[in-house]
């Protein structure tokens, strides 16, 4: 059987967490039944290099993408983006093909355009059945649910001494970073001074923050990188919250994939988005609060009590491995290729 013909395309190939789930999936599917590319459709970044040493041919900003994909003889195109319709990121149809997959990040729909797409992929449960509540199902369209996935080589097991740190990482932008991340820290010093903070990815937004509440000196700050393993080993609990909540939280399950307990607040007001409850079992692999006021009670918590912690990072990585690996989601996503495929062909 010939192999099936891959194209993973994203707006850009940068540090997100949806960029790395595309490198992911390239790095992990099936070189003996599929060939693999990917693409930046309007610019590049951190991850085209990423891309290029998996032996991942990549392609960025192509002028035409429907010659492209006729170039390169495409079977299934993937294309990764926020949902709603966004000019010249899907391809037009010949005789059926290529078959179109959508990871739907933000749970939007297409108006104009949906009528193309075969299958749609979400983060989490929370954000496709957010979507199905908001626009019902579509018939002859399918609606899988598929985390990103976590890579464990790139996290192997860190035997810690712990030192009471905690911390967060994120790309620069605002809308990953909660407030209560920042706000609960006097509160913590207060009953633990001995904790120590890293902040990966701080805007200005949020150093601005520290400078007013006086603590700008006792966080150490750092640029984002691809290189997060390091990161994570660093600490002994991870601090997560996003303004908008999450879809998922790539880092999230990259903490709980490096042995960490994870505390993370709850934002189901205003249908902002709430995987991260999905994500974190609440009192089981970490804390989930539910206002900004008990934040700063569950990192004290976490620090000062190392039978929960060891519990909540133990049962955090077991759920990590049993549902967010990366071989094991991608045989999914090789099925759902496979089944459009075989689907067209009948």
């Amino acid at each position: 059987m010939a192999k099936i013909r891959v194209l993973q395309a994203c707006s850009q190939l940068g540090i997100g967490g949806t960029e790395k789930t595309l490198q992911v999936f390239s790095k992990y599917l099936d070189r003996s039944r599929f060939d693999v590319f990917a693409c930046g459709l309007r610019t590049g970044g951190t991850r085209v290099a990423e891309l290029e040493r998996l032996g991942v041919p990549v392609i960025v900003q192509p002028p035409d993408l429907d010659a492209l994909l006729k170039d390169l003889k495409i079977d299934v195109y993937h294309i990764y983006r926020a949902g709603d319709y966004e000019p010249g990121t899907l391809p037009r149809k010949q005789n059926g093909g290529p078959k179109i997959v959508e990871t739907n990040v933000f749970n939007a729909i297409d108006h104009a355009e949906n009528s193309l797409i075969d299958a749609h992929v979400f983060f989490s449960e929370w954000s496709r059945q957010d979507y199905l509540v908001k626009y019902c199902r579509f018939p002859g369209k399918r609606y899988e649910v598929l985390y990103g996935p976590i890579d464990f080589e790139e996290f192997p097991p860190v035997k810690r001494k712990f030192d009471w740190t905690i911390g967060r990482c994120s790309r620069v932008d605002d809308q990953k970073w909660h407030r209560a991340c920042v706000d609960m820290l006097p509160k913590v010093w207060r009953k633990v001074p001995q904790m120590r903070c890293r902040f990966r990815g701080a805007t200005d937004r949020i150093k601005e923050r520290l400078h007013k509440l006086g603590i700008e000196h006792r966080v150490e700050l750092s640029e984002p990188s691809v290189a997060v393993a390091d990161f994570y080993a660093g600490l002994d609990v991870y601090v997560h919250g996003a303004r908008v909540g999450e879809g998922y939280g790539v880092v999230i399950a990259e903490a709980m994939a490096s042995g960490l307990p994870v505390v993370t607040i709850a934002t189901p007001q205003r249908k902002k988005c709430n995987a991260q409850a999905e994500v974190v079992d609440h009192n089981v692999t970490g804390y989930v609060v539910r206002f900004a006021w008990q934040y700063a009670d569950a990192v004290i918590d976490l620090l000062e009590n190392q039978d929960v912690r060891e519990r909540f990072a133990a049962r955090g990585y077991e759920k990590a491995r049993e549902q967010f690996e990366a071989s094991r989601l991608t045989r999914k996503l090789e099925a759902l290729y496979t089944d459009l495929m075989e689907a067209g062909a009948r």
